[in-house]
């Protein structure tokens, strides 16, 4: 099983200005109709988005897991290029977790 996060330090130097910039904004701010960016849009919306069907470099973890107990086995982080199969939202994961026939 595998969890994967845009790996934006293969765009954002350590130290650049944009690196300064993005550490002084602190985080991505997410309110009702409107987001503030942490990253310029061209890395949040573009370079960076898990979108589908596009190769994309990540920073990953994955767990192998036993098949009786379903308990990790083995864990291995690394950056990795991954190929969404997939772009969902928060709705549609929630909507995922609500269903049990899902």
């Amino acid at each position: 099983m595998g969890v994967h996060i845009a790996d934006v330090t293969h765009f954002v130097k350590a130290n650049s200005e944009i690196d300064r910039e993005a550490a002084r904004r602190c985080t991505t701010v997410y309110m009702v109709d409107v987001r503030t960016d942490m990253l310029p849009g061209l890395l949040t919306e573009n370079l960076c988005s898990l979108v589908a069907d596009v190769d994309r470099c990540a920073f990953s973890v994955i767990w192998e897991i036993d098949s009786e107990t379903f308990l990790p086995v083995s864990t291995k982080f690394s950056k990795s290029i991954i190929r969404s199969r997939w772009a969902g939202n928060y709705y549609k994961a929630q909507d995922m977790i609500d269903d049990p026939s899902d």
